[in-house]
């Protein structure tokens, strides 16, 4: 993990996923994603920018899904 001054909050981190603060949450706690949470029950989580723009670029590559011809 990256000094203070290089991590970010989930919500940025959310930001750059393009998803909600708490489906960042829930990636950690499956462990698809690293962070770092403070101290205490409602402690921050933090990130390394890297790790998230990593996912995010692997999200981006990723095809999505289509529907079935009905």
């Amino acid at each position: 993990m990256p000094s203070i001054e290089h991590v970010i909050t989930a919500k940025e981190a959310a930001s750059r996923l393009g998803v909600t603060r708490r489906a960042v949450i829930a990636a950690v706690e499956r462990g698809t994603l690293r962070a770092k949470k403070l101290p205490g029950r409602t402690g921050a989580y933090l990130f390394d920018p890297a790790d998230v723009d990593a996912r995010a670029e692997a999200k981006a590559k990723k095809p999505t899904p289509r529907k079935a011809a009905s």
